[in-house]
């Protein structure tokens, strides 16, 4: 009868040990924040006749960066155009990946260029940036004004 419960006792144990092994917080991997993640901050933003240039400060973990977008809307009064005081809203992106023309990033800085934008127009803009892991959320500069 003793053998029994040591026995019954000892398989207890060993049940308890190996199903807890399999509990706990369970989550996909993450990035590591502090060595995985950038800042975007506009250095200059030049409207040139039909086009917008873009110089932005990339800091952090640069090689990260996979896609840049720069979004952007016309402000006026005619049809698919925001006011001027009306909160940001995107009506156009363009979407530069890491390998494609137009992505050039020496070091820190990125350089972006769009082009076709409506001469005597005044646009606001904000370049967001993607980064290679999944996981990362979307990093944006402030809204800005590029005036004709």
């Amino acid at each position: 009868m003793r053998k029994f419960v040591v026995i019954t006792a000892l398989l207890l144990f060993g049940l308890t040990s190996l199903s807890s092994c399999a509990m706990g917080r369970k989550q996909w991997p993450q990035a590591a924040r502090s060595e995985d993640r950038f800042t975007l901050r506009l250095i200059e933003g030049v409207r040139q006749d039909e086009c917008l240039v873009l110089e932005v400060d990339v800091r952090g973990a640069t090689n990260r960066l996979w896609r840049a977008s720069v979004l952007y809307e016309a402000v006026g009064d005619g049809a698919g155009q925001g006011c001027a005081g009306c909160p940001f809203v995107p009506r156009n992106a363009r979407h530069f990946t890491r390998g494609q023309e137009g992505f050039d990033l020496d070091g820190n800085v990125l350089k972006l260029s769009i082009c076709g934008l409506e001469p005597g127009v005044e646009y606001r803009f904000r370049v967001s940036g993607k980064s290679e892991l999944p996981t990362m959320a979307l990093e944006y500069t402030d809204v800005f004004q590029a005036e004709p």
